[in-house]
């Protein structure tokens, strides 16, 4: 991610990861040398990341009503976290409350699902097993899903209860909503942002210099806090 945003222009060494949850999106900067803060609305994710990466700042804060935390070199968020947004207007609070957080000619990163996303991982059901959990996932979009829809899954985890031995059972919904690439652009530049590059991310996690909705899992949006940049 950081040879990308040089690529695009990024100098300097102060990040803000928004919606950082555990951390491990920002450990890796943390160990370039970085100076990282991070934020996340869940405070049971921020004790974690505290205990990951006592180094990093870290405040509780919800990403729609971002409040001014530094002037940061480059912005960050991933791991689908922009699609928990359902309305236009709490993206475009988002964008904007990452512009505020920006320094002249600082980059935001950021990676949206795509189309191919919604109508394969968010259409299956799968379950895994992982250190003596069992994950089900049950998606509820279709194969159909058009762009600009909302979709949903949930997520039942069963546990091995420490007292009797049997599976104790645990369940959350997640409601994403797609966002179109003409919509993030224009919410960009409404937010004072200029659009300078959108790679597709190939199921390896590679990434290439074309974005293909219906190819790849997932967009990583670059975009520029100056007059003038280049466009997508």
């Amino acid at each position: 991610m950081l040879r990308v945003a040089r690529k695009y222009g990024s100098v300097g060494d102060r990040v803000l990861d928004v919606a950082c949850g555990t951390g491990n999106s920002f450990l890796p900067l943390l160990r370039r040398g970085l100076e990282v803060t991070g934020c996340d609305a869940s405070p049971e994710m921020l004790a974690l990341a505290a205990a990951k990466a006592p180094e990093a700042e870290l405040h509780h804060c919800d990403m729609r009503a971002l409040p001014v935390l530094g002037t940061f070199d480059l912005v960050t968020c991933f791991d689908d976290s922009l699609n928990y947004l359902l309305e236009r207007d709490e993206l475009l609070s988002s964008f904007e409350g990452v512009a505020a957080n920006l320094a002249p000619g600082g980059m935001f990163a950021f990676d949206l699902n795509t189309l191919r996303a919604y109508r394969t991982t968010f259409a299956c059901d799968s379950v895994t097993e992982r250190d003596g959990l069992v994950f089900a996932w049950r998606g509820e979009a279709g194969r159909d899903f058009r762009a600009g829809a909302v979709a949903a899954a949930a997520i039942e985890i069963f546990a091995p209860s420490r007292d009797s031995g049997l599976y104790e059972r645990v369940v959350t919904r997640h409601e994403q909503r797609h966002h179109p690439a003409d919509e993030v652009t224009a919410l960009l530049r409404e937010a004072g942002l200029e659009p300078a590059g959108a790679l597709g991310a190939l199921d390896d996690g590679r990434l290439v210099d074309e974005a293909d909705e219906t190819a790849q899992l997932k967009v990583l949006y670059i975009a520029r806090h100056e007059e003038g940049g280049g466009g997508l």
